[in-house]
């Protein structure tokens, strides 16, 4: 008997808190392979966290898009031409996973190509750069150029974690696209009034977003989803994106 896979987004709101209990509260007893995250403080200590028993065969991520977007500030922003070495090698890596996706790769090939001679060189010569600037003059180096420096090498291994398994992720942007249209309703809306609104958007954009996810249409999931509550269903499970038949989005 096989087990299908649905992948699916969820929102997560505990009374205005962005600590790291919001994220211990969810993992509950869950076996976890990876996790991936930005260098937000309150996710440093996931870490610490894993390297515990309970997850110490889990692997923490860190996002090499907001990496790339602290060497894009220091050029643009800064003013600095030595991040420009940075980001060659960086995008070259993205390149890479372009190739790898057009290509139809498994996650066995794909952990071949990532641990292959090409990602390899780009690592080195990020890593050589990386060394040498964060040993020229601090005053040579514009704000932005150090913290991204820093941000690079301090999470260095969690950045370069994906070449581990080819079911890795080199970003979290399917994370951050799925936020953006929770971000637009509280600015539009002014926020959400309450802790009961905001619990509610996050329940509403949770099951959006999953359906979004899995390529099927949000419109035909809405109108079979209110017909069998209308019909008076209240098996709320049944009516979950992945228990109801519905059009593939084109």
């Amino acid at each position: 008997m096989s087990s299908v896979f649905y992948p699916a987004d969820q929102f997560l709101y505990e009374d205005g808190s962005r600590g790291r209990d919001v994220l211990t509260n969810f993992f509950g007893d869950a076996e976890l392979k990876a996790l991936m995250s930005d260098g937000y403080n309150a996710y440093v200590f996931i870490g610490d966290e894993l390297k515990t028993d309970r997850y110490k065969d889990t692997d923490h991520q860190v996002c090499l898009v907001h990496v790339r977007a602290k060497f894009v500030k220091a050029r643009m922003e800064g003013g600095d031409k030595r991040a420009d070495v940075f980001l060659e090698n960086i995008n070259l890596l993205f390149r890479f996973e372009r190739e790898y996706d057009r290509e139809m790769l498994t996650g066995v090939e794909r952990t071949r190509r990532r641990q292959g001679l090409p990602t390899m060189e780009a690592m080195i010569n990020l890593r050589a750069n990386l060394l040498r600037e964060l040993k020229s003059e601090e005053e040579q180096k514009s704000c932005y150029m150090r913290e991204a420096l820093n941000y690079l090498h301090k999470f260095w291994k969690e950045v370069f974690t994906y070449i581990k398994d080819g079911r890795y992720p080199i970003s979290n942007n399917l994370a951050e696209r799925a936020v953006r249209p929770f971000t637009t309703q509280r600015k539009n809306s002014l926020h959400f009034g309450s802790d009961e609104g905001a619990e509610i958007a996050a329940v509403y954009h949770s099951i959006i977003s999953t359906v979004k996810l899995q390529g099927r249409s949000t419109w035909d999931y809405l109108g079979k989803f209110f017909t069998g509550i209308f019909n008076g269903c209240r098996d709320f499970l049944s009516l979950a994106p992945q228990n109801i038949d519905l059009a593939v989005c084109q």
